[in-house]
């Protein structure tokens, strides 16, 4: 396998586990929007990556997930079959 191969692939898992992290958050968020505030004090960068979340978690959902399987199964698969070749 090429290391360009190796590459792309990793960005693309990153990206799609990324994505599942905003739809994790954002659905949490969306349901109780108190959970995963601090209870003392005022975070106002958090508060905004909160709120990105909870705008965006059905298409980082929609996108991310699939995205992060197909291309973990597809990393996988190349990863079988560089070692079949090598075994040779």
């Amino acid at each position: 396998m090429r290391n360009s191969d190796r590459k792309s692939s990793a960005i693309l898992i990153f990206i799609g586990l990324l994505l599942t992290a905003v739809f994790a958050v954002g659905l949490t968020v969306s349901r109780d929007p108190a959970a995963l505030l601090p209870k003392h004090r005022y975070d106002y960068a958090l508060e905004s990556i909160l709120r990105l979340c909870a705008e965006w978690w059905i298409p980082a959902g929609v996108i991310g997930i699939p995205m992060f399987v197909i291309s973990l199964g597809i990393s996988l698969w190349r990863e079988s079959g560089a070692e079949k070749r090598e075994r040779r």
